[in-house]
């Protein structure tokens, strides 16, 4: 078993956070780190070697909850 780390990448490249676990392969290690994405990247490290960037799927992020309505910003209705 290995020590692995997934760091959260933030808008300005810079680490924002990781979750340690370990696992037995790097292969087992990425289904995990899998798992986390949201709506930032993800680079999964073991010791000194990285071993992959992760990108969150295109169209994963927040959503919109607002919008401009006659010059204003105003919720966003739920439908």
């Amino acid at each position: 078993m290995a020590d692995y780390r997934a760091f959260f990448v933030g808008a300005d490249g810079q680490f924002d956070g990781y979750r340690a676990f370990v696992s037995d392969t790097d292969d087992d290690a990425i289904v995990w780190a899998e798992q986390l994405l949201e709506d930032q990247p993800i680079e999964l490290w073991t010791g000194a070697r990285l071993v992959k960037r992760l990108a969150p799927p295109p169209g994963k992020g927040k959503a919109i909850s607002h919008e401009v309505h006659e010059g204003r910003m105003v919720p966003k209705d739920k439908k």
